[in-house]
């Protein structure tokens, strides 16, 4: 116990007190927007000052995302110092399948509904617009809610990693039918490999079925998906904050 109070207050002296970094929010945030005209912050306290959460989108984030592909690509991840909770991004491609983060919140209590309204309001909905995540029930509520004009669809990968757990005793024969089945242009071509995954085993189609074809192929999606099956660019952001996400927010 001694060692790690040690190690605590060593981590203090270093990084600074993890409380009184969240005061300092709202000076970040002022000169935040005073040096990047344009750039939206909010930061949300509880009626007895306590803070809640605070969101971020820089001007040239949200300047940018007329020139990026129509998909929204939302995940959480997990704060890992004293105070838990989650940052909550958005990020999107660009015409060169470069990974743009368009807007990032800091959030103690899972208010993901308000948040998600933050990026509506600011963004928009366009024309084709889809929104990809893994099977986070919470994110899918809270965009069901605020974009209920806007398709969600299930990353590949997460999906399959829940077919694999299902289906343990199959799942390397059902591996490479699986993907062929997501990422299938036609819906005649869908079939034959669902017919191929059902030769296997035909529980996977109910399984999948109850999911709902829409919200996880290529063949049933309502927009244009491009390249995007999967919220692997939003892991790859995940990557980068990894060692951030222990570390005072300021």
């Amino acid at each position: 116990m001694k060692a790690w109070r040690a190690k605590e207050i060593a981590t203090a002296m270093i990084r600074g007190s993890l409380s009184d970094s969240y005061k300092e929010l709202p000076k970040y945030f002022y000169m935040l927007e005073h040096t990047n005209p344009g750039t939206v912050t909010k930061l949300h306290k509880s009626e007895d000052g306590c803070f809640l959460y605070a969101y971020v989108s820089l001007y040239a984030s949200i300047k940018g995302w007329e020139h990026c592909r129509p998909i929204m690509v939302v995940d959480e991840s997990f704060l890992k110092a004293a105070y838990k909770g989650t940052i909550l991004t958005a990020c999107t491609q660009d015409g060169a399948v470069g990974i743009k983060l368009y807007n990032y919140v800091y959030d103690l209590y899972n208010c993901l509904n308000p948040n998600i309204y933050f990026i509506k309001g600011i963004f928009g909905v366009r024309e084709g617009l889809c929104i990809v995540s893994d099977r986070n029930e919470s994110i899918f509520n809270a965009t069901k809610v605020v974009y209920p004009e806007v398709p969600h669809y299930i990353c590949m990968f997460h999906l399959w990693q829940n077919v694999k757990r299902t289906f343990k005793k199959h799942h390397k024969q059902l591996k490479d039918i699986f993907f062929a089945l997501d990422r299938a242009y036609t819906i005649e071509k869908f079939e034959y490999h669902m017919t191929e995954m059902c030769k296997i085993d035909p529980r996977v189609q109910s399984y999948l079925f109850k999911i709902s074809y829409e919200r996880w192929s290529r063949a049933y999606s309502k927009v244009k998906r491009s390249m995007v099956m999967t919220s692997n660019i939003a892991e790859s952001i995940n990557a980068a904050n990894k060692d951030a996400r222990e570390l005072p927010v300021m």
